[in-house]
């Protein structure tokens, strides 16, 4: 094959998007392949022809630097002018267009030497909006979130169906409760006609009461002027139980 020389057409290309593609529930189809488009010139500057081999491989740096991703395809090149899809032919790895880096493309034709320089790799429109979602209905794991529709796991949260720790949750190992706030409090005693009082611990207040004896008419009431209490007492002599439930 003659010495060929490329001029550099259309990059599509993109740090975010195909990241996006590899996401098998994503309701909207995106593409999990980038274009790359160019116009292939002999040495004497004619278009070429030709059923072409190209090696299109993405590097960590403009030059040496280490090969992330490597792809050979045979391209029609129609009057010099071709367009390949890269990521058809070897699907690119799961964190190579995670944001973390710049990444470069590298072009080999036939058995020519890589050209020179590598073409940066730049973003498409559907990467633009990746850096940032207005809204996830759903996150299966999430180290720290705000608010989450839905959070199979989560270490902290606000708010979430289900958490290891959460301020308000559904389910969660360990959450914020009214429930340290209730306690309650008996009392027995065996007496003719006076009451049996239970009372709340200090800076609780009575919410409710009940009384057992064993059989006699009992009256009940939360003590009048106090009420961090709840009595009972027979009608008879008998034995009763007061109880109180307390809150905060």
């Amino acid at each position: 094959m003659s010495k060929m020389t490329k001029y550099w057409g259309v990059v599509v290309a993109a740090l975010a998007c195909a990241g996006l593609g590899y996401a098998p529930n994503v309701s909207a189809a995106i593409p999990a392949s980038l274009t790359q488009q160019g116009r292939l010139l002999d040495s004497a500057g004619a278009g070429v022809d030709a059923d072409v081999a190209f090696v299109f491989t993405i590097y960590d740096a403009p030059t040496a630097g280490t090969a992330l991703w490597t792809e050979t395809q045979t391209v029609t090149v129609d009057q010099g002018y071709f367009s390949a899809r890269l990521g058809e032919t070897t699907a690119f790895g799961a964190t190579l267009f995670d944001g973390s880096k710049t990444l470069y493309l590298g072009v080999k034709v036939g058995t020519d030497a890589e050209m020179a320089p590598r073409q940066a790799i730049t973003s498409v429109p559907f990467a633009f909006h990746a850096k940032e979602a207005d809204h996830a209905a759903a996150a299966d794991s999430a180290t720290t979130a705000t608010n989450a529709t839905h959070a199979a796991t989560a270490d902290t949260a606000t708010s979430a169906t289900a958490a290891n720790t959460a301020t308000n949750a559904n389910n969660a190992t360990t959450v914020t409760s009214i429930a340290s706030n209730i306690t309650q409090a008996n009392s027995s005693a065996t007496a003719g006609t006076a009451a049996v009082t239970a009372a709340c611990p200090s800076g609780y207040k009575a919410i409710a009461g009940g009384c057992n004896g064993n059989g006699a008419l009992m009256v009940s009431s939360f003590v009048k002027n106090a009420p961090d209490s709840y009595q009972c007492q027979c009608a008879a002599s008998c034995t009763v139980t007061t109880q109180v439930v307390c809150a905060k």
